[in-house]
């Protein structure tokens, strides 16, 4: 073909990356012949995320959708051709569905009041982790009114069983579901809240992970319980007494899975202390050891020489390993675990998980993989006898073949106080290294987490349309500020007592190295963000004169309101006595650190545009927070515009705010960049 007939790349709209297909939770069965995985897509019309599950067959090479109706979320495979599938029902309620030869509506096994939170395959039926309502919460309510008492509540968490044999019959009997069930948390010697379940695969007990209230600064005040029935197979007679064991664990572990021939446990546990920012290892616990009064003093480390988090989002140990995720750099990794401490990174050829991924026994790998230049598909990951072969499993990239997505790269610079620090530049797809572009700093959340190598993220999808900003040839750069993940333990510390502070420098030394290279316009440079992302948003733009425009989602202003209306104020990353939290306002020496990381300090200088969005009932960062900024802004004369948004906690999280977020950063910046009027309401229209 002609080059000069070459058809221009589509270049899509705010809407178009909001409309992506989105993929969740994926799970292989015991044979790798079928994988299961969560899609959705974003319903404007409805205000609603659509989500289904769907089947992929490999030996057919194709998929179908196995539910229609409901909001499917956790789900297992039981055997080769049965998944049991928790989903709304038609009260909105998530309950246990199961699939028989994967077809059908579903058989439906528990009717548990106010739904279900998660569950696992275990016996003859499943464990699941639901509320209990119980007769006092009901009757203090009629009596007293609705109110919460904070930090003093008892939870009504427990755990439960059910016998899905039993269950069978008695719908066939048209029965109640009753006499299949067993509140398993009656029997656990006081109120906890119940934060996890993990069956073992003999079927014969359950550990519970443990906490004293639901609130989570209460995170680390844990324990951890075993349950074994006398028979050693837990039934639902009622004349079965489970045996209780409190487990003496160190403080703050968790259970996260039981060998395959359950002889052994592996515990996430913290070696040094509890900080927020110390790193979790790994570590193996026979069985046989668990009630020894000294049960710590054997237990092994498996990642004594790995300097990295594994994530805790997916952790198996498999007939064919232990198999987890961490971060290496901007890149995350699966990676398999002996007994012995070895660790293999498992090839994806190029393409990494986003989030979710899964094992089997056989080692089979499935997972939704991503890349530097594709998007969202799922993708099964073989052991053969020829070693790994990958296949992908869905076709959306097919979707985005032809639009224009700028490039994303990895580059590398030096900051103020000699640290390398990495981000991820995304340009324009007609990039020219001999001009000069706007660029906006895009702030990841956290701080323990990273901006991926990818083509889309997303907080690119829902939050920040750097897609279209790469259209409008403005740079985006995500840093990898001190603190992130992927690069060892010394680097979390980096920012601890000079959190904000630290940060700026890894930020104005990326606008140096950048101008160096000749790529950037250093009067059009601005910075945007959500959670901890906001908070350096904020405090770059309130103590640095190099910004002409910054925007946060769930701005922090101040640690002391973190510290004092936060749910998880014991993640503040300064220094402190306490074993698992960050010093107070105020403890000796404290009231320094606390005013010199504050972005609301730098008032005084600030000149800075500041658009703020802010979730009303946001407990994690409180809307008070932004308020405090955009009233001390208004009152100094600097442009700033604050945007609510009605029952949205942290997370905004509904289709239409989600357009509104991303409109709203979009028309910020390109009036503070090129000049183009400021209108909060005007779509992105091709």
């Amino acid at each position: 073909m002609d080059d000069n007939h070459i058809t221009e790349k589509y270049r899509p709209t705010i809407k178009d990356i909001l409309l992506l297909p989105l993929v969740g939770d994926v799970k292989v069965n015991v044979t790798g012949s079928k994988v299961a995985f969560r899609s959705g897509t974003m319903n404007l019309s409805e205000n609603k995320l659509d989500i289904y599950l769907q089947i992929y067959d490999v030996a057919k090479s194709s998929s179908y959708y196995l539910t229609r109706t409901g909001r499917p979320f956790t789900f297992h495979w039981l055997d080769e051709e049965t998944i049991a599938v928790m989903k709304a029902n038609k009260n909105n309620e998530f309950q246990i569905f199961i699939f028989e030869n994967l077809i059908g509506e579903g058989l439906q096994v528990t009717a548990h009041e106010g739904g279900i939170e998660d569950f696992f395959p275990f016996a003859e039926g499943f464990v699941y982790l639901a509320n209990n309502l119980n007769q006092e919460r009901k009757n203090r309510k009629e009596k007293f009114g609705n109110f919460i008492h904070v930090e003093e509540e008892k939870s009504t968490s427990s755990a439960f069983y059910i016998n899905a044999t039993k269950i069978k019959r008695q719908q066939l009997l048209k029965n109640t579901f009753n006499e299949a069930i067993i509140d398993l948390g009656k029997f656990l010697p006081e109120t906890v809240k119940i934060v996890s379940i993990v069956p073992s695969p003999n079927n014969d007990m359950i550990f519970l992970n443990c906490r004293c209230k639901d609130d989570l600064v209460f995170e680390y005040d844990a324990s951890n319980f075993q349950i074994q029935f006398k028979s050693g197979i837990i039934s639902s007679e009622p004349n079965q007494v489970p045996i209780i064991s409190q487990l003496n664990l160190p403080q703050g572990a968790k259970i996260v899975a039981v060998s395959p021939d359950g002889s052994k446990l592996l515990i996430l546990s913290k070696k040094r202390d509890n900080r927020d920012f110390t790193q979790a290892d790994l570590w193996i616990l026979s069985h046989s050891d668990l009630e020894k009064p000294n049960c710590q003093d054997h237990m092994i480390c498996l990642t004594d020489k790995f300097d990295h988090d594994p994530l805790t989002n997916r952790i198996y140990w498999t007939k064919a390993g232990i198999y987890f995720i961490f971060w290496k750099e901007s890149r995350k990794v699966i990676a398999k675990l002996s007994e012995n401490g070895k660790i293999e990174e498992i090839d994806l050829e190029g393409f990494m998980p986003d989030y979710w991924f899964h094992v089997n026994d056989a080692g089979d790998v499935s997972f939704p993989g991503v890349s530097s230049t594709s998007i969202n598909d799922v993708y099964l990951s073989r052991l053969t006898t020829r070693g790994r072969e990958l296949t992908q499993l869905t076709d959306f990239n097919k979707t985005v073949e032809n639009w224009d997505l700028g490039t994303v790269e990895s580059i590398k610079w030096t900051s103020k106080d000699g640290t390398e620090i990495e981000g991820i530049l995304r340009k324009p797809s007609n990039f020219d290294h001999t001009k000069k572009y706007p660029i906006l700093f895009n702030i990841h959340g956290g701080p323990h987490a990273a901006s991926a190598n990818v083509l889309l993220e997303g907080m690119d999808q829902f939050y920040y349309p750097v897609v279209q900003f790469s259209i409008k040839d403005i740079l985006v750069l995500k840093i990898n500020y001190r603190g992130s993940l992927g690069k060892g333990q010394a680097f979390k510390e980096l920012l601890v007592n000079n959190v904000g502070v630290g940060d700026l420098w890894d930020l104005e030394s990326a606008i140096d190295h950048l101008i160096n290279l000749g790529y950037i316009d250093e009067t059009k440079i601005g910075i945007c963000g959500g959670s901890q992302g906001a908070y350096i948003s904020a405090f770059a733009a309130m103590h640095s004169n190099r910004f002409c425009a910054a925007s946060g989602c769930s701005t922090l202003s101040s640690w002391v309101i973190y510290f004092y209306g936060s749910d998880m104020r014991y993640s503040i990353p300064f220094s402190g006595s306490k074993t698992y939290r960050s010093g107070a306002p105020f403890e000796n020496g404290m009231d320094e650190i606390f005013e010199k990381t504050a972005p609301i300090t730098g008032l005084e200088n600030s000149n800075t545009p500041m658009l703020l969005q802010h979730g009303e009932i946001d407990e994690r960062v409180p809307l008070y927070s932004s308020k405090m900024l955009y009233r001390a802004l208004k009152e100094k004369g600097v442009q700033t515009e604050l945007f609510v948004f009605p029952e949205m906690g942290h997370s905004i999280n509904k289709p239409r705010e989600n357009y509104a977020i991303l409109t709203q950063n979009y028309r910020w910046f390109l009036h503070h960049f090129l000049g183009e009027e400021l209108d909060f309401y005007k779509d992105d229209e091709r």
